[in-house]
């Protein structure tokens, strides 16, 4: 079974030249379009919960098999990781951009790829309401935060591009859920699906990386063909 890293120290969720207002990029400035964007699996910080409760009561009933309270955890948090990551590879893909889970392992020097990292972990506040349930996805939980790092990797090693927060889309967040399935790993799909409240919640966040993974893109000069379509739209062309 693929294991998700659990972080076990809150002083290793700092990322080097991370923003933490959530809105502000910090590039290098000048980086060569890669062939591919590459999102890897998201580390959980100790302080954030993710509960699915009808995702694992449905997944104990597929298996005919009543899974003990740590396997249910692990494999809940692997399918909400999987949506996730599909989520952002969808918006990325969607923007004109190569993109696909995986791993650095799984990159070749020669493959010039964007490698996408992150942590999830509680936002500025979080927990701070009425009902003390804390930083979380599902089970009325919420103030989850993505802490990403994004690096070139290619063929003089790895260099480190620029780092931000994202918190969950505001709203409403219009997804392409055909995009986002073919996104996720055959394995993950045949899981089942996440309860609505929890798979609403990770797309909101999922849409939010990936946006600003193509602000970034935008900034760098990767889509100006792109964007081209949307600037005629509104002149009315």
């Amino acid at each position: 079974m693929r294991a998700i890293a659990i972080c076990l120290s809150l002083a290793a969720l700092a990322l080097a030249g991370c923003q933490t207002d959530g809105l502000t990029l910090t590039s290098s400035g000048g980086t060569p379009k890669p062939k591919t964007v590459v999102v890897t699996d998201f580390v959980y910080s100790p302080d954030v919960t993710i509960i699915d409760r009808g995702y694992t009561v449905r997944l104990s009933r597929k298996e005919k098999n009543d899974l003990p309270f740590h396997i249910r955890k692990q494999r809940t948090l692997e399918r909400v990781n999987d949506e996730l990551v599909a989520t952002i590879v969808a918006t990325v893909r969607a923007a004109g951009l190569d993109a696909a889970p995986g791993s650095v392992e799984s990159v070749a020097l020669k493959d010039n790829a964007l490698i996408v990292s992150g942590r999830l972990v509680p936002g500025e506040g979080a927990g701070a309401d009425k009902s003390g349930k804390g930083a979380g996805i599902g089970d009325g939980r919420k103030g989850v935060v993505a802490a990403i790092s994004m690096e070139e990797l290619g063929t003089f090693g790895k260099k480190k591009l620029t780092g931000f927060t994202a918190q969950p889309a505001s709203g409403k967040v219009k997804v392409d859920a055909a995009a986002i399935a073919a996104a996720l790993p055959a394995d993950s799909a045949a899981a089942g699906r996440l309860s609505p409240d929890v798979e609403a919640q990770v797309h909101a966040l999922g849409r939010a990386i990936g946006d600003k993974i193509v602000g970034y893109a935008r900034e760098q000069g990767w889509l100006k063909d792109a964007a081209e379509p949307e600037k005629k739209e509104k002149a009315g062309v």
